[in-house]
């Protein structure tokens, strides 16, 4: 919905404008001032998307009001309204393209047809293939950054499919194919030089991805992206299709190839670094190609092995085991998957996201509860983190005391998480779904208490200003948020309320029979009395007269 916004300092005009926009279906909020003063306070106070002005004016004229708002609003269009034909005065104005210049003599839907004009003209300027070229443009400029956190996602838990995926692919520009297996070599730096900052590691690490892309690229389809605060590289590499004479599964005489190539590559990589920026850095490297939905459990095995053991030392080339099966635990990484889970569960407990919170919360748990020996400790850092996570959210939203009266919240550290995990899973389960419902009482409670704000002070001002703008201020939300949520909860609009308040203080006034028309006007925040009559009429098809008459029979 636009916004706009009558200037001019002839109420009568300024009235009756707005009686033929309130008659007219153009999805518009309509707002009059009589003044440029009145207008530039507006303007500083909400959007404005059109505004209809009188030229001349007392103090600051049309032109001058017009220069204002271009200033606060670019996109404003303009329209000047004048009884004084004299294209030249407002020329040079015209000449910014985003005004109209008619004549009040010209009627009323000539006015009409200026609006609609301008109401097309902001559409075509917000057309979805100019937000799109825009877009594309902003993207080129952030699309490293892009391609990253795509890629690091899929280290972290591959939820894409792979025909969405090779969408995103192609569309961030990355050169390698969602069908087909991937090889991860993973890259961490033993130990950077001292006093080198944060930018000095970029350009080092910029440097190590050129050193690789030289020494790759012959053979290989690839991507690189940091993670680990800088310490660390991935590479995912992919074979050119002329070294592939099939793209079957990686026990292939091509695939033995290729990846005899990358181990060769990253030994080669190893000392060029060392020789030429005098950096060690240590490699672990898989021996097997893998489909992008086993790229996390790859990338963390490979991640294990520059933790531990033999991993700890300096300039290293360790070799994925060739049965990973043996190497990795499925069941186990399944669950160390889930447990990454667990800050995304805690934005959805937070955000209300309670289908998709509950969703993953059954999967965690049904893992942790099939583990077994030695792998129990894993329910103490699954069980101490939802502890963590829980305290956290009563401790911010303060949900402790009408809580406690129906849970048990003591209970929370001191469960028995090694021999009873089921009664963990019921005890957050069931507490999660109380704050769920705590958080939809409160929403609704405070829903109903804004709209109760909105209504209590249009009844104690509806002889003052009632404007959407003015409402939104007082309760301390953005007019057109105000406006939807009203609508949302009470079914009708503010303005309909405002005009059912109006109404029924008028007939009420009429009825008592102790004050002129021109009084009542002035009572109900009328700035004419004819707008009070044609507004009164509208409503009860008779007239203030005519309605008082009908009471006192």
């Amino acid at each position: 919905m636009y916004r706009l916004l009558i200037v001019d300092d002839e109420p009568i005009i300024v009235e009756s404008l707005l009686d033929l926009f309130e008659k007219k279906s153009l999805d518009l909020e309509v707002y009059g001032v009589f003044s440029s003063s009145a207008a530039l306070q507006v303007l500083d106070e909400m959007k404005i998307d059109i505004v209809l002005t009188d030229i001349q004016m007392p103090g600051m004229n049309g032109l001058e009001l017009h220069k204002q708002i271009i200033a606060s609003w670019p996109w404003c269009r303009v329209i000047f309204l004048t009884g004084y034909d004299d294209f030249s005065y407002i020329q040079s104005a015209v000449r910014n393209g985003t005004v109209d210049y008619l004549l009040k003599m010209e009627g009323n839907e000539v006015i009409v047809q200026a609006i609609e004009k301008a109401i097309a003209d902001l559409n075509n300027a917000i057309e979805v293939e100019q937000l799109i070229a825009r877009s594309r443009e902003q993207t080129l400029q952030i699309e490293p950054f892009m391609r990253k956190e795509l890629l690091w996602g899929l280290m972290q838990s591959n939820n894409s499919k792979p025909s969405g995926l090779g969408q995103q692919f192609a569309d961030l520009h990355i050169p390698l194919d969602a069908s087909k297996h991937v090889i991860t070599v993973i890259g961490r730096i033993d130990q950077w030089r001292e006093s080198t900052n944060s930018f000095d590691k970029s350009l080092f690490l910029f440097a190590i991805q050129n050193i690789a892309r030289d020494y790759f690229q012959t053979h290989t389809h690839f991507e690189s992206f940091d993670f680990s605060d800088k310490s660390k590289i991935a590479w995912l590499l992919q074979p050119i299709d002329k070294y592939m004479q099939t793209n079957r599964v990686e026990e292939t005489t091509d695939w033995k190839r290729v990846l005899t190539f990358i181990k060769g590559a990253v030994e080669t990589i190893q000392m060029a670094v060392k020789k030429l920026l005098n950096i060690k850095i240590s490699f672990a490297i898989a021996t097997v190609s893998r489909p992008w939905s086993e790229l996390p459990e790859q990338a963390e095995l490979l991640n294990l092995m520059l933790g531990r053991g033999l991993g700890l030392g300096e300039e290293l080339l360790l070799l994925e085991q060739p049965d990973w099966s043996l190497a990795y635990d499925v069941d186990h990484h399944l669950l160390r998957k889930a447990i990454k889970q667990m800050p995304f569960m805690q934005e959805m407990l937070e955000n209300g996201q309670q289908a998709v919170f509950f969703g993953a919360y059954e999967e965690l748990m049904h893992l942790a509860g099939s583990v077994s020996g030695h792998k129990e400790r894993v329910r103490s850092e699954i069980y101490f983190t939802w502890v963590s996570i829980f305290l956290s959210y009563l401790n911010r939203w303060q949900s402790t005391e009408q809580l406690a009266e129906q849970f048990p919240l003591a209970r929370i550290t001191m469960l028995d998480y090694t021999n009873n995990w089921q009664e963990v899973t019921d005890y957050f389960y069931q507490l999660a779904t109380l704050l769920f419902a705590e958080r939809e009482t409160n929403q609704g409670s405070q829903e109903q208490d804004v709209i109760t704000q909105v209504q209590h002070y249009v009844q104690k001002n509806i002889a003052g200003d009632v404007s959407l703008n003015r409402i939104a201020e007082v309760v301390g939300h953005n007019p057109s948020y105000l406006s939807r949520l009203y609508k949302n909860v009470t079914g009708n609009s503010i303005s309909e309320h405002i005009s059912e308040i109006k109404i029924n203080k008028i007939k009420e006034l009429l009825q008592e029979n102790r004050l002129k028309t021109s009084e009542i006007a002035k009572a109900v925040g009328f700035l004419s009395e004819q707008s009070f009559y044609r507004f009164f009429r509208k409503a009860t098809q008779l007239t203030p007269q005519e309605f008082r008459e009908k009471m006192q029979k």
